[in-house]
């Protein structure tokens, strides 16, 4: 008997028809329970039309995605400003698998309240829990989401304060982390301390929170392009930056108790587009290397203590250089150029002292003999074209660290030069004993090194009770020491204080 053949198309036909018979796959008994749980506590209900008795995967629920060939488990959840009227979020069930395939949550900017329960997500990306008002963050909520990869928290000034803790280093795979105005409190030594926990790393955004302590020295990176660290209680150095040189396009510092100087070189940021340090304790200058970051668009340093001239930079760069010149930071108001030499001198002895706030408080603006600190000036030897010199500098006990910088040499009208008392390094430079002017140098109870050499008759040194060792050479061979403005017997200059010197000389 012969085979009936039956044309092909004939059985592709059957078969599309028998697939129309077969049953759509119903949602996962636990994904359905929670979901009605989440509508009736956050009134999805009402707001979304979230029916009590329907299918979440029937199409009609708003913001809610399943997956039909995974089981028709929920994958993705967002809701964000739809649920304007509140409420809260219900715990999971962990043991019945409750959204365990659930890829994204977004729940952003839905006044939501009540605390963020324990999130059992091994699948979950993202999580977007943003512009609510939640009261707090279970312990550990970070280990229940091994893959996530973006996470934003901001926006929730009600949360009860919590840390940056141990608990963050299991997101070996988080790109973003925005946790803004979050009522975080204690440090960044665990999270920005372990940067390698994190190697995909991109963007932190930890503004308006209330850190405090040093950014950590171990902060490396060459993934974040985006940090934010404004409106904090932070401090330390901002060394930490070139750590970062390789990626970062966008960083803000301002608004917190960061202090020394800028790093010598910024060259390195090549990156970099905006730039804000603004309201700060920042000293010294700004350094000329941030005239060599190509791609600035934003840079932002008002409200420090800096020195120096006005930073050139291009035109297309926006800046607040000339707020931050009114309030004192530079010393020429709207005009690109160098300070005055004097000033120039005296920031290059400041700069080899680290750029001391308390120097950095005093001495603003241009002119050294309007009431800097330790700045005594006249009129030199009546050449000084009608404005006064700097006759001499006081700067003894003050806690300063550093060297004694050659730059001593170039303020032509010196006098006296008083150190004594501090924590000095290194050596006496020997051009600051070739001043003609130079009448006396107490550089005394520090911890110098070195040896004095070719000491001239005519200036009074006073170098004991340094711990490094300084010796000083050839003092004057008579018995006693005489200059044209006093005289010390021999009897007297060993007791002579650094305060005793500088009395006789200029008379306080």
């Amino acid at each position: 008997m012969a085979k009936l053949a039956v044309p092909p198309l004939l059985v592709i036909l059957v078969l599309l028809q028998s697939a129309t018979r077969l049953p759509v796959a119903e949602t996962s008994t636990a994904d359905e329970e929670y979901m009605h749980r989440l509508a009736a506590a956050t009134g999805a209900e009402r707001l979304l039309g979230w029916k009590a008795d329907s299918d979440p995967c029937n199409g009609s629920w708003v913001g809610v995605t399943c997956a039909p060939f995974d089981g028709n488990r929920i994958i993705q959840i967002d809701v964000r400003g739809l649920l304007r009227g509140g409420g809260t979020l219900p715990e999971l069930d962990r043991q019945a698998g409750s959204l365990s395939h659930l890829r994204m949550l977004d729940l952003g900017d839905n006044n939501l309240t009540g605390p963020v329960p324990t999130l059992f997500l091994d699948r979950l990306l993202t999580l977007r829990l943003d512009g609510n008002a939640f009261s707090g963050l279970p312990h550990s909520f970070f280990h229940g989401m091994p893959e996530l990869h973006y996470f934003s928290i901001s926006d929730n000034p009600r949360l009860e304060e919590w840390g940056l803790w141990s608990d963050l280093l299991s997101l070996t795979e988080l790109r973003v982390f925005n946790a803004s105005n979050a009522n975080i409190n204690g440090t960044l030594q665990v999270f920005l301390g372990n940067l390698g926990a994190f190697p995909a790393l991109a963007e932190v955004s930890l503004a308006r929170n209330r850190l405090t302590g040093v950014v950590p020295e171990k902060l490396v990176s060459q993934s974040i392009a985006k940090l934010d660290l404004s409106s904090n209680g932070l401090s330390g150095s901002i060394n930490f930056i070139n750590n970062l040189a390789s990626s970062i396009t966008d960083l803000r510092l301002d608004h917190n108790h960061f202090s020394g100087p800028f790093p010598a070189d910024l060259s390195g940021l090549y990156l970099l587009s905006v730039f804000s340090v603004a309201h700060n304790r920042l000293t010294g200058v700004v350094p000329p290397s941030l005239a060599r970051v190509w791609r600035l668009s934003w840079v932002s340093v008002s409200d420090n203590l800096l020195q120096g001239p006005v930073p050139e930079l291009p035109d297309s760069v926006k800046t607040d250089f000339a707020e931050a010149a009114v309030k004192g930071s530079f010393c020429r108001l709207d005009v690109h150029g160098p300070c005055d030499q004097e000033t120039s001198s005296l920031l290059s002895v400041a700069a080899a002292f680290h750029y001391p706030e308390i120097l950095a408080v005093s001495w603003r603006r241009d002119d050294p003999c309007d009431g800097w600190l330790g700045i005594h000036c006249g009129d030199g030897d009546g050449g000084g074209g009608g404005r006064n010199k700097v006759t001499g500098v006081n700067l003894s006990r003050l806690g300063l660290n550093g060297t004694i910088d050659p730059a001593f040499a170039s303020l032509l009208y010196l006098e006296a030069i008083i150190l004594a008392g501090n924590n000095l390094t290194g050596t006496v430079p020997a051009s600051i004993l070739q001043m003609p002017s130079l009448r006396v140098l107490d550089v005394s109870n520090n911890a110098l090194e070195g040896t004095v050499l070719s000491v001239r008759h005519d200036v009074l040194i006073l170098a004991d009770g340094n711990r490094g060792g300084l010796n000083v050479t050839a003092i004057a061979a008579s018995g006693s020491f005489s200059s044209s403005r006093f005289q010390l017997s021999e009897a007297t200059t060993p007791f002579l204080t650094f305060a005793a010197v500088f009395v006789a000389l200029f008379g306080y």
